[in-house]
């Protein structure tokens, strides 16, 4: 196995050039809103733990779940504890911090892309979808639950840049060069 230490040294590689990079600018302002009203937010994923873990301590957030890798002498053995933080097992999760920590989750947000977190959304009182899958995305307009898509810009971008990109190169083209004297 791999040493806690090192795979922190890759996890932080990781998160610099390609976790940060991907997040939507959107998601992140959503969570620094309940960060300022003085909300606790807690990022639960299936990703490992101590992955969770720095992404939370980087976004300023309270804390992560994420699923539990067994440890022996500071080494990795490959093994799991327990289940794979996914589906239901992130619903069971929320319960178990929210009684630790006496919280109330008829008074507690949460967001999701997929239709594989339906338990999680379910556990709290004020569900979310952003960027969602199709699945989730009819579930959540069934529901009334809010939908943030923050997609679109992206998707704008792809389409167009090719195009944008081919006008610059033929205006270049087109352009009459300089004389050089």
């Amino acid at each position: 196995g791999h040493s806690v230490k090192d795979i922190g040294v890759i996890a932080q590689e990781i998160y610099d050039e390609y976790v940060s990079p991907k997040m939507w600018q959107g998601t992140v302002d959503i969570a620094e809103n309940h960060m300022r009203n003085g909300e606790e937010v807690w990022l639960v994923t299936a990703a490992p733990e101590d992955m969770a873990t720095l992404i939370a301590k980087r976004l300023g957030f309270s804390g992560a779940l994420g699923s539990k890798a067994e440890t022996k002498d500071g080494i990795y053995t490959g093994a799991m504890l327990g289940e794979l933080l996914h589906g239901k097992e992130k619903a069971i999760a929320i319960q178990k911090l929210a009684k630790e920590k006496g919280i109330d989750l008829s008074q507690c947000y949460s967001y999701s892309d997929s239709h594989n977190d339906l338990p999680l959304l379910l556990a709290v009182g004020h569900p979310s979808a952003i960027n969602p899958d199709a699945i989730l995305g009819i579930r959540a307009m069934a529901e009334g639950w809010p939908i943030h898509d923050f997609r679109r810009a992206r998707i704008f971008t792809k389409a167009f840049s090719p195009i944008v990109i081919r006008i610059a190169a033929l205006a270049t083209w087109l352009t009459p060069r300089r004389k050089r004297s």
